[in-house]
């Protein structure tokens, strides 16, 4: 379990230093050429200034949608930014056969922003999410407890529970939920 989580940790370092060194934010700032249903893009380019890849950013009340039937092979990844403006990453790659709908199937679910990177694995059969496990976790404050459960046929809920770290005067808590929507696709959400 240890060299997992020193694997993960390895993992992370190593994506954030892959995509934050290069990092460009595209921002036009010419509003002419900018429809009003244009997303944001987040454009991720080489030092030599090639293109390497465009991820939209998605202002959808910090929920990423996945169709299963469209995932490809390596997963997909959508970067999403909440109300206060914060960014996080949330992708979802299949284990087994992505081409079977979301009726059936495995999946890793993984989501991450500055400071925080939380995996976890779901099965999936006949539309039901029948359990969630293996959860994974770095967080740079300290965690009171976190745990990953299926709340209901059509979620799961991997918990984290914070507290100030002297006296315990403020505490919270936040989740990467998984639901399966009325249209069989993943909804990925944080808090």
């Amino acid at each position: 379990m240890k060299s997992k989580k020193t694997l993960i940790g390895l993992m992370t370092s190593v994506t954030f230093l892959v995509f934050a060194t290069p990092l460009m934010v595209n921002a036009d700032t010419d509003s002419s050429t900018q429809s009003n249903n244009q997303v944001p893009q987040i454009v991720i380019e080489n030092v030599d200034n090639s293109l390497v890849s465009t991820v939209d950013v998605l202002d959808s009340s910090e929920s990423a949608v996945f169709d299963p039937t469209i995932l490809p092979v390596s997963g997909a990844v959508q970067t999403i930014k909440d109300k206060n403006g914060a960014v996080s990453n949330i992708s979802l790659t299949p284990l087994f056969n992505p081409r079977t709908r979301v009726s059936n199937g495995s999946y890793t679910i993984n989501a991450w922003g500055i400071g925080w990177n939380v995996t976890y694995y779901i099965n999936i059969s006949s539309n039901k999410i029948t359990s969630a496990n293996n959860l994974d976790y770095i967080i740079a404050m300290p965690v009171n407890s976190a745990t990953v459960t299926v709340d209901s046929s059509k979620q799961a809920t991997a918990r984290f529970s914070f507290s100030t770290p002297i006296y315990n005067i403020l505490s919270w808590t936040g989740w990467v939920r998984a639901t399966i929507n009325s249209s069989n696709n993943i909804v990925i959400t944080t808090n």
